[in-house]
């Protein structure tokens, strides 16, 4: 395993350092080869100031692709270890191969950690949530923990965010998917010489606030008369989502009732369902533009990390067992 913080110190020159449990959380990348991990992990690095320039796979300047090995095939042979720090907060990021040769180091991350960020791809469609993918959530499932999904490479041409969501839903949300719903809906820039709209910002279903980076800095506006219809049934798709998991019995009847429910109740209900592994949001995410400091969708990540997933303390410690002992706790 690659402890990269010798190499990118951050923003302040020193390794992140946390002074206590609570202010820790340990997060595994998980996906298919060609998801978009270790852009991924590039991505919100640049974005917490551990890195100041994003590198690329391809040039072989990837924060956790520092093998010789992984610079020449252009893919992460081993689990690596990249530390960030976000709102007082350190984050473990633990980037896994995506090969089925590496299975040792993925599974290795995954007793590491005490949460999950299952990355797929909006370019690959279903291939992005293959059997493999759904063996390990269904493995992650089994032990209760807590997960979320990221959709990547927004900006190629082919990218549909709604498909990918839908096809989330349909592999890991069960019969009804309601556990597995998208927090933001991406907004789309103007059309492009080919055709292709990109990509220019996000909007939250809950707050119902616009997140623009289109001028490469985060940017919050309100929406437009004209965009709010557009997320209405998303919007109450995803309240309705989390009632369902809130402890607070009375909320649902209350909601139908037409009470309006405080948006800073659906949030603290969120993060606990997230916490406890019964709610899977999906995000978004696309690489800084060239001389940006925040990819889309990073600051939003780095929320629902940082506020939904779960401290070392909260977790239970794995099973430790040897052949000749009986199964014990560490």
């Amino acid at each position: 395993m690659g402890e990269k913080t010798s190499a990118h110190p951050g923003a302040a020159g020193r390794a992140v350092a946390a002074d206590r449990p609570g202010n820790i959380r340990n997060v595994v990348l998980v996906g298919h080869s060609g998801s978009g991990k270790t852009t991924l992990v590039e991505a919100l690095a640049l974005a917490t100031g551990a890195v100041n320039r994003a590198g690329r796979v391809e040039d072989g300047a990837a924060v956790s692709d520092y093998d010789e090995i992984e610079h020449r095939q252009q893919r992460s042979v081993q689990l690596s270890l990249v530390p960030v720090e976000w709102a007082g907060i350190k984050i473990n990021l633990l980037d896994t191969p995506g090969y089925a040769d590496f299975v040792g180091e993925l599974r290795a991350g995954l007793r590491a950690a005490d949460a999950a960020l299952f990355v797929v791809s909006a370019a690959e469609g279903v291939e992005g949530v293959a059997g493999a993918t759904r063996m390990l959530w269904e493995e992650c499932a089994a032990v209760g923990m807590p997960r979320a999904i990221v959709v990547t490479h927004l900006e190629a041409a082919r990218a549909d965010f709604e498909e990918m969501t839908e096809t989330c839903r349909a592999a890991f949300g069960g019969e009804s998917g309601d556990g597995v719903l998208p927090l933001y809906l991406p907004l789309h820039g103007k059309e492009g010489p080919d055709g292709h709209r990109p990509v220019a910002g996000l909007v939250g279903l809950l707050t119902q606030r616009v997140f623009d980076y289109s001028s490469g800095t985060r940017t919050e506006t309100a929406p437009d008369d004209d965009q709010l219809p557009l997320i209405e049934e998303a919007r109450n798709r995803l309240i309705e989502g989390i009632i369902a998991e809130s402890e607070d019995e009375t909320l649902m009847d209350r909601y139908l009732g037409g009470e309006e429910i405080d948006v800073k109740t659906l949030v603290e209900d969120l993060e606990r369902a997230v916490a406890r592994g019964s709610f899977h949001p999906v995000l978004a995410a696309a690489p800084a533009q060239e001389g940006a400091r925040q990819g889309l969708g990073t600051v939003e990540l780095l929320e629902l990390i940082t506020g939904g997933f779960p401290t070392p303390p909260e977790r239970t410690p794995p099973e430790v067992t040897s052949p000749t002992a009986p199964p014990a706790r560490r």
